[in-house]
């Protein structure tokens, strides 16, 4: 059985995760509501529809996959959806209201919450295309497939519009506000006492290793007994190939149970196979994976024209404590001290 993973109701993680769950349910509730006023007050069908239809996908989804998904790869993928379907509402009402881009607003915002700021250029590139594709599209093209064509309640839907979407940028703020208020404080712990810090983590390894409980006393016994070498050999060769190769490892929020969902293979299996291949916990095969990356593109990179910020967060650390703290445990000396001790050409 897979116990669920309680994160820290006051970790980054977490905070993550309820601003993601409000905004969904926040948004299923906005346009219902949105198509429900076109259906019956408009009287267009097409357009509530599409909307509805929009809506019950976006929050079934979601009810799928919420006790297990990986923050990232979710925002991404919402980030990339959303704005074509506010492009196919926004080809068909542009000629009598550009307001409808103002459901773009809200993209590069989630962007700076959630994501590097790399991606907040290019999600904000990203919609600024959309815009200028809608405006030369429907300059050449009319798009007349939603029967609301009443200019005078342009004015109720724009303002509609305008609210709800200054109220999703108000959340997106607020929590972005407390998400860098933790980033901060841990920050400041892992600086003022790194050893209890170090501590805490190794345990929260061990934890994360452990999320697999057999309830069968029959099972755990034919676990142990059908233990073998080459089994956790064959078994580690197709992690290194998920983890390494197609590079999860780069993947700040990549845990032990999506990799047992990938490769349909049970937590203690996983975790019991990374031990016997020499690493302590999966946490320590991972960040053993980052360094080895994080290093490589040291060699690789003249480190007076990128930031280190660059390397560590392309290697899957999502912050600079973390990063300093896992490559001291790991290498033995420091970022800087290793930077230093290259070849002065690199």
């Amino acid at each position: 059985m897979i116990n669920d993973i309680k994160p820290n109701n006051n970790s980054v993680d977490s905070l993550k995760r309820k601003l993601i769950e409000k905004y969904i349910y926040f948004m299923s509730a906005t346009l219902f509501g949105y198509s429900t006023i076109f259906y019956f007050l408009f009287e267009d069908s097409l357009f509530a529809i599409s909307t509805l239809t929009y809506s019950i996908l976006m929050l079934h989804v979601f009810l799928i996959i919420r006790k297990n998904y990986n923050i990232n790869t979710l925002i991404h993928l919402y980030l990339t959806y959303a704005p074509l379907f506010a492009a196919y509402i926004m080809l068909d009402f542009w000629k009598y209201s550009a307001a409808t881009c103002m459901w773009l607003l809200p993209v590069p915002i989630g962007a700076y919450v959630f994501l590097s700021k790399k991606f907040v250029y290019i999600y904000s590139a990203y919609i600024l295309l959309i815009i200028i594709l809608v405006n030369i599209l429907t300059k050449y093209y009319d798009f007349n497939y939603f029967s609301f064509k009443d200019v005078k309640y342009m004015v109720i839907s724009d303002t509609f519009v305008g609210l709800i979407n200054i109220s999703v940028v108000a959340l997106l703020l607020y929590y972005n506000e407390k998400i860098r208020k933790i980033e901060i404080e841990e920050s400041f712990k892992n600086t003022m006492n790194p050893l209890a810090n170090l501590e805490d983590q190794e345990q929260k390894m061990d934890d994360e290793d452990t999320v697999i409980d057999i309830e069968d006393p029959e099972e755990a016994k034919n676990f142990e007994n059908s233990e073998s070498l080459e089994k956790y050999i064959a078994i580690f060769d197709d992690i290194k190939k998920v983890v390494e190769k197609d590079e999860y490892f780069k993947n700040v929020d990549f845990t032990i149970s999506e990799l047992s969902n990938i490769l349909k293979v049970n937590n203690l299996y996983l975790s019991k196979s990374i031990k016997t291949n020499g690493y302590s916990n999966f946490n320590h095969y991972l960040n053993t994976c980052r360094i080895e990356n994080v290093k490589k593109l040291i060699q690789e990179n003249d480190i007076n024209k990128i930031t280190l910020m660059y390397i560590y967060t392309a290697a899957g650390f999502s912050n600079q404590s973390t990063f300093n703290r896992v490559f001291k445990q790991i290498e033995g000396i420091t970022p800087s001290e290793y930077i230093n001790s290259q070849p002065k050409e690199n």
